[in-house]
């Protein structure tokens, strides 16, 4: 192991506080303090609560198109930074409408610069590999209810030279709290962040 900060980033998308996603993260999170094959000493995890973070949507003014940057000036500029910067991408996200909440979408389309960078003006300014998950809860009982929301998470990854590692998707979950009944879905990802492996 290098001496190189492993940079773990957890973004928490539902507008809901401790809600059933925000405990599914916070398991993982848990998983990787505990994971020996990372040095704690370098390892660094740091959370984006995109419902506590101050920004407007993207009002396709073009700007990012002419030299990728965003002419908003709100805390997504200290958000792409961290996008930019780790080595791994965790998402939680509920399910609103067959798809992630207005809060994480918006977000997401404010990252239309890294798709001007990478597509039009043929920037790539984040170099190494890394990879990314998506936790989801849903309350519908139809899996296929989480097909819109991953196809919006593995273009956001798209982007970003994410690889979409795996996804965690558990339905029948809607009141806050559900997720505390099955222990077996936050063992789930507990074990998966104990086990992780990461290149850098």
């Amino acid at each position: 192991m290098n001496n190189k900060k492993i940079n773990i980033l957890t973004i928490y998308g539902s507008p809901r506080k401790n809600g059933n996603t925000d405990e599914l993260l916070k398991n993982f999170e848990k998983g990787v303090y505990e994971n020996n094959s990372l040095d704690n000493s370098n390892l660094k995890i740091e959370s984006l609560f995109v419902r506590n973070m101050n920004f407007s949507p993207c009002i396709e003014c073009r700007h990012c198109s002419i030299d990728g940057e965003c002419s908003r000036r709100d805390d997504m500029q200290q958000a792409y930074l961290k996008l930019t910067e780790a080595d791994f991408i965790a998402i939680g996200s509920p399910i609103f409408f067959v798809s992630v909440p207005a809060q994480l979408k918006s977000f997401i389309d404010r990252c239309q610069r890294f798709w001007s960078l990478k597509y039009e003006l043929n920037k790539k300014i984040i170099t190494k590999e890394r990879e990314g998950i998506f936790i989801s809860a849903a309350g519908a009982e139809n899996i296929n209810i989480f097909d819109c929301a991953e196809k919006v998470i593995k273009e956001f990854f798209n982007v970003l030279y994410v690889k979409y590692e795996k996804n965690f998707f558990y339905n029948k979950i809607d009141q806050k709290g559900d997720i505390l009944k099955k222990p077996g879905a936050l063992k789930e990802v507990f074990e998966y962040g104990k086990n992780l492996k990461i290149q850098i």
